[in-house]
């Protein structure tokens, strides 16, 4: 397929990171055809805390990203959901699958969904429930300031498998995140959705210091459709330890996604 036809991949940020973070990952994508376009949204490092929702980060990203590549630049696209980003993706893909839109005349739509490590939602699940109803240790809870988070020490928990060196470098990629993102509920995802039967993948992270594997596992279960499972025996950043596999990765869902 000519990479005009191809896809824009769009890549949805974990909490606490921006899209830059992926820099290491997107020269490969590049190298395959394939455009990337951010799917950054208003929770991470907000201007106030106060005013945050994970009903206003998906509706950000559907009515930012995804709607204005599908209806004006008439790009399919494919989502890349990172940890937290899954909760937001999830949402904001609702019904803008590409069968569920060519029933409704349109000739584009999200084709697939591939999570790494991304968080799972039911409707009206927050985050925080998700993960068992208290923050982890790492969480820094109204740090650096009230109604914000951190998370400390990040190289121990985000980037236990990264070079120690890049630690300066992989420190300011993070940003404070406004708490309420993960404390409120989120909508009703896209993957629930009969039309994304064959077009889930999640990339499960087996040495995750930050969303243990057990946690995923218990994620996809509840989630009660089938996924298609690769493993990782990476850490939480799969996108920055070990870039180049997982582009690879992510090109052969991509690819499957699109021999559907």
């Amino acid at each position: 397929m000519s990479s005009v036809n191809l896809p824009v991949i769009v890549i949805v940020p974990g909490a606490f990171g921006t899209p830059e973070g992926f820099d290491g990952l997107k020269p490969y994508l590049t190298k395959a055809g394939y455009t990337t376009h951010s799917g950054a949204y208003p929770s991470c490092n907000p201007s106030d805390p106060a005013n945050v929702s994970s009903a206003q980060d998906i509706a950000f990203l559907r009515n930012n990203v995804l709607l204005p590549l599908l209806n004006e630049e008439g790009k399919d696209v494919v989502i890349i959901a990172h940890s937290y980003g899954g909760v937001v993706a999830g949402g904001a893909a609702k019904e803008l699958s590409k069968e569920t839109r060519r029933a409704q005349g349109q000739g584009t739509g999200v084709v697939g969904l591939i999570y790494v490590v991304g968080n799972i939602t039911l409707e009206g699940e927050s985050l925080l429930t998700a993960v068992g109803g208290a923050y982890p240790p790492f969480i820094k809870v109204n740090k650096p300031s009230q109604g914000l988070s951190l998370i400390e020490p990040a190289m121990d928990i985000l980037y236990n498998d990264c070079d120690r060196a890049l630690e300066p470098e992989l420190e300011k990629l993070m940003q404070p995140h406004g708490l309420q993102a993960f404390e409120t509920p989120a909508t009703a995802p896209a993957w629930a959705e009969r039309a994304f039967d064959g077009r889930r993948a999640y990339v499960r992270t087996l040495e995750d210091c930050c969303n243990p594997s057990f946690l995923q596992d218990m994620w996809l279960e509840k989630s009660n459709v089938k996924w298609e499972v690769v493993d990782f025996k990476t850490g939480h950043m799969p996108f920055v330890s070990h870039p180049q596999a997982l582009a690879e990765q992510i090109i052969k869902f991509t690819n499957g996604f699109i021999a559907k």
